[in-house]
Parts: C-alpha cells; structure tokens; sequence
C-alpha cells in the first residue's frame, strides 16, 4: 500500500510540473561581434577591456573605471556597448552598478548598453542577459 501510495504520488508531482507554464525564459546574448565596447566588470578598480582587447603583454590588462571609459571613448562606433558583470548578493547593488554604467556609457554616446551575468571564462557570447537598455 506504501508503495501504491508513493508511486502516485510521485505521478501527480511529475504531472503538475510538467502541466505548469514556464513564464520566464532566460535570454542569452549572442551579439559579441557587433558590440564596440565589452568591458568585464568586478569593481570601480578591477575591470577588464574584452573587446577591444586591453592587454599588458600576453595578459589582458586591469583597468580601473576611468581606463575603461578612456578606451570607450576612443571607438568609433558607439552603437553597443556590453558589461559582464559578476554576480551581487543583493539586487540594489547590481541595480546601482548597472545604472551607473549605463549613465557613464551613455554620456559617451553609446546607443545601447547591454548587461550580462558573468560565467567562468571571457566568452561573452551564450551569456545571460540581465538588462538590454535602449
């Protein structure tokens, strides 16, 4: 009876979740090519220029929040700027980080800036999306 009772059970959670519409769908980035300016932000100190590639010798280069917009100044297309950002225990931190971003790219003529959840590695591409500004 014990098992009965299990197998059905199990039946019933197994056909609720399957039955219950999924509302949110993760959207991952896939415009590394067209973006002019991809920054992989840590803190205001510690940043690093993905594309164009900041280097100091065969290692990309740490640059601190007025490097980064010293290069993103430089670009001549301003059309995407993109920021990997790490993960924030609290979303007010990474609301923060993410508006001052924006703000500061803006101010340099970029036309859109899209955030992304850092993973291991500099890939960018396949990451997700966490704000796509206009």
């Amino acid at each position: 009876m014990l098992k009965v009772s299990a197998s059905l059970l199990f039946v019933l959670l197994l056909a609720t979740s399957c039955s219950t519409p999924r509302t949110f769908q993760e959207v991952r980035f896939n415009e590394q090519e067209r973006a002019n300016l991809i920054v992989r932000y840590y803190t205001d100190d510690t940043s690093y220029v993905l594309k164009p590639a900041k280097r100091e010798g065969p290692f990309l280069a740490v640059l601190g929040r007025e490097a980064v917009l010293d290069v993103a100044k430089q670009q001549p297309g301003r059309e995407l700027a993109v920021v990997v950002l790490i993960h924030y225990e609290a979303e007010t931190e990474a609301g923060e980080v993410k508006q001052k971003w924006e703000n500061l790219l803006k101010a340099v003529g970029y036309q859109r800036v899209v955030f992304l959840r850092a993973l291991s590695g500099m890939q960018v591409d396949g990451l997700p999306v966490l704000a796509n500004g206009g």
